[in-house]
């Protein structure tokens, strides 16, 4: 048998030769996939094909899987995961720059007020440094950091200073010096900044805030005094004891109730250079499946650093020893010609 109806693969089966649903698993199909194909290297151990549609769940973007929810990095396309531009952590329903709507850790949402998408940036740059104090941008949520402590007039709201004249009491904040003292409404406190429970950053550590203090927490801890006790670096959510982790942030992957960079080793589990989204083999061991990989760049933004990592500096010293260089050759010619030619 080598041609087989859709939905179907030629396999071997106790040594004859049959077409097997693609979904039995039981002779390398994978759950729920209603069509697939036939492939020498399956992007997952133990399968024989690559999946191409799903009958119920979401294609994984490997082709290896059909996911309950599509993994960091990817959005919904027709029950299709499908790749966000590569900073975005989580995006709307296209591969744009600007469409990010959530970013790993260690970055934050560039956007603006009236919008709820934006481009991803590192932590502390940009309008998030914006009237920050020297060394207080360390608010940490949702793994990224904001500021707690503002310059003179202004005070941390949704994770910018803004003007604590203007902005600040509309945004629930009682200004303080450079924090907020309080906050009202579904904003809460946290790390002397007011934030919102509806938006990011805020929803990221608090998702039911009651006249300015926190009363349900997002990652599973109870409030205490209006504040969320939070949990090891990486975990998404966490159990009664904070360094158990549950769920993980973008970026990390569950080893052992705790939450490894998906780059990174732990015990049996090999991470995978470069990555930023991932899954721990079920097994408990081998190397994590990366859905995403981001390389190694310069910081687009910084002007002074073109795309090969040379700073201004280094190339304008490039250009200077150049010129001097063939501008000697050139009157070294010059001469020779010259004083041949006198000769």
């Amino acid at each position: 048998v080598t041609n087989c109806g859709e939905g179907f693969f030629p396999t071997t089966v106790n040594s004859i030769k049959k077409c097997v649903s693609c979904s039995e698993t039981s002779n390398g199909g994978i759950a729920n996939c209603a069509k697939c194909s036939l492939v020498t290297s399956p992007a997952r151990a133990g399968a024989a094909v690559t999946c191409t549609e799903c009958s119920s769940n979401k294609l994984s973007p490997l082709g290896d899987a059909c996911l309950a929810a599509c993994p960091a990095g990817t959005y919904d396309s027709s029950n299709v995961c499908t790749p966000c531009y590569t900073s975005c952590a989580e995006c709307n329903s296209n591969a744009e720059a600007t469409s990010c709507t959530a970013c790993y850790p260690g970055h934050v949402l560039n956007k603006t007020d009236s919008l709820n998408t934006g481009t991803c940036i590192k932590e502390c740059t940009g309008r998030y440094a914006e009237n920050c104090e020297a060394n207080q941008c360390t608010a940490v949520l949702g793994g990224s950091k904001y500021c707690s402590r503002c310059k003179s007039g202004f005070v941390p709201v949704d994770g910018l200073c803004v003007s604590s004249g203007t902005r600040a009491a509309p945004n629930g904040c009682t200004p303080g010096d450079g924090v907020c003292s309080s906050c009202t409404g579904t904003y809460f406190l946290q790390s002397g900044g007011c934030y919102n429970t509806q938006t990011l950053p805020g929803s990221a550590v608090c998702t039911v805030a009651t006249s300015g203090s926190c009363t349900r927490c997002a990652n599973g801890q109870s409030p205490s005094s209006g504040n969320c006790p939070t949990c090891a670096e990486g975990c998404a959510k966490c159990q009664s004891s904070t360094s158990t982790c549950t769920a993980c942030l973008a970026g990390y992957y569950l080893s052992s109730s705790k939450c490894v960079k998906c780059d990174q080793d732990d015990s049996n589990i090999k991470g995978v250079p470069n990555c930023v989204s991932c899954k721990e083999p079920s097994s408990g061991s081998g190397t994590v499946t990366c859905y995403v990989t981001q390389e190694p760049t310069v910081n687009p933004a910084d002007p002074s650093v073109n795309k090969g990592g040379l700073s201004s500096g280094a190339i304008a010293g490039i250009s200077v020893a150049v010129i001097v260089v063939v501008g000697g050759l050139v009157g070294f010619l010059c001469w020779w010609f010259i004083c041949r030619g006198k000769a």
